[in-house]
C-alpha cells in the first residue's frame, strides 16, 4: 500500500490517542478490496483512497509502521510503501499488525453520503481554526457553534466556552 502524502502527520491526528480505552480505533484500518484507508477517533472519520498491491490484505496499519515507512521514504527519496499482509513490511523491517475489530464505519459513511444535504457550504478550515482560537478564552481552538443561514452567506461562529465571543467566517466561492 502506498501511503497518502504526509500520512505520518495527518492520520495520528484522526486516530484515538494511545491510552484511550477505545484501543480498536488507535490505528488506521485498510480495506484492501475497496482501496480505502479509514481512521477515526469517534468524533471525526477520515476516508482516504490508497493505492494497494495484489498482496495487501484488509486490516490495521499501525501508526508506528506508517511513521517508519515515512522516515524510510524521506531517507531514500522514494514513495512511502507498506506491504500489508500477515504483517506490515517496510523493506527489511516488519511490524506486527494490530488485531482488533474496526467499527462498521463504511456503513455509517454510506448512510450519511446517501442522504440529500440540507445545505452545502464551502469554507476554509484553517480560517475556522484560527477564528475558533481567537474566540477561545485560552487562545486555543476549541468547540464552536456554526450558525449557517445559507450557502453564500457569512457563518456566525460562537465559542462554547465564552458565549459572548463571536465572529464571522465567509464562505469560499
Amino acid at each position: 500500500m502506498k501511503l497518502p502524502c504526509k500520512a505520518e502527520k495527518t492520520l495520528k491526528k484522526v486516530c484515538a490517542k494511545k491510552g484511550d480505552a477505545r484501543y480498536f480505533i488507535q490505528n488506521p484500518h485498510l480495506d484492501a478490496e475497496k482501496k480505502i484507508l479509514w481512521a477515526t477517533n469517534g468524533h471525526i472519520l477520515s476516508r482516504v483512497p490508497v493505492e494497494t498491491s495484489d498482496t495487501d490484505t484488509t486490516g490495521y496499519i499501525s501508526l508506528e509502521a506508517i511513521k517508519y515507512a515515512a522516515a524510510v521514504s524521506k531517507a531514500t527519496k522514494s514513495a512511502s510503501e507498506i506491504s500489508a499482509n500477515g504483517g506490515l513490511d517496510i523493506g527489511g523491517t516488519s511490524f506486527e499488525r494490530p488485531e482488533h475489530t474496526f467499527p462498521a464505519v463504511d456503513q455509517i459513511y454510506d448512510e450519511t453520503v446517501a442522504k440529500e444535504p440540507v445545505v452545502t457550504i464551502s469554507f476554509n478550515a484553517q480560517l475556522l481554526h484560527d477564528l475558533a482560537a481567537s474566540l477561545s478564552e485560552c487562545g486555543k481552538a476549541g468547540k464552536v457553534t456554526l450558525n449557517i443561514n445559507g450557502p453564500k452567506e457569512a457563518i456566525l461562529v460562537t465559542s462554547l466556552d465564552s458565549k459572548e465571543a463571536t465572529g464571522l467566517l465567509m464562505p469560499t466561492r
